[in-house]
């Protein structure tokens, strides 16, 4: 009898992941994603802010060079500040709402690039569990897009192993038992049972 669900696609009729459902571990997904987007607001409020400085440096190259012109008329010089003004406060608006923006998505992509992450490690945790606790037998498979499938198929190899050993030793001992049943064969009884204790102690060394 082999191990099942080897292959890592999704069950059918598995249920789909749900937005309530991708904060599995909320310590460690919100401590990763605040760590990303707090450097990146950090980055993207530097840059920001040089290119809002670069913006008032020409706002006011442009006042110094109108009042250089005193021939200018006052309604277009009041105009041309009024332009430039207006273009700062937009390079401001269109910055805080840019970084605003970029907060909200890598928060977002944060939470589900570390749901692929935790998501399998939960589950993972969950089949160890299951196996600890009843047959040798893996029920169950991650999800298409999950990660950690390497660690999956390497324990699911483990479970093959440990189970296809158990079989063995199953043999051996209904081999036993069928020769305790025989007259004279006290020797052969013994000689497997010692097999199988070997086998065992040597798992445990």
């Amino acid at each position: 009898m082999g191990v099942e669900a080897r292959s890592v696609r999704p069950l059918p009729g598995s249920p789909k992941r749900k937005l309530r459902n991708y904060l599995l571990d909320q310590r460690f997904q919100l401590k990763y994603t605040g760590m990303v987007v707090g450097v990146t607001m950090i980055v993207a409020s530097i840059l920001g802010a040089l290119a809002y400085h670069e913006s008032k440096g020409q706002t006011e190259a442009l006042q110094i060079q109108l009042a250089t012109q005193p021939d200018l008329d006052p309604a277009v010089a009041a105009g041309l500040e009024a332009f430039g003004a207006e273009r700062d406060r937009e390079i401001l608006l269109a910055i805080i709402l840019g970084v605003a923006a970029l907060t909200v998505a890598l928060g977002f992509t944060g939470i589900v690039i570390t749901h692929k992450v935790v998501g399998p490690a939960y589950k993972l945790r969950m089949l160890l569990t299951s196996v600890a606790k009843g047959p040798l037998k893996l029920e169950g498979g991650l999800r298409r897009g999950d990660e950690l499938k390497d660690v999956f198929n390497a324990m699911h190899d483990m479970v093959q192993q440990l189970r296809t050993r158990r079989e063995g030793d199953l043999q051996q001992i209904e081999l036993a038992l069928h020769a305790a049943n025989q007259p004279g064969r006290t020797d052969d009884v013994l000689r497997l049972l010692n097999d199988v204790k070997s086998r065992i102690e040597n798992e445990l060394h």
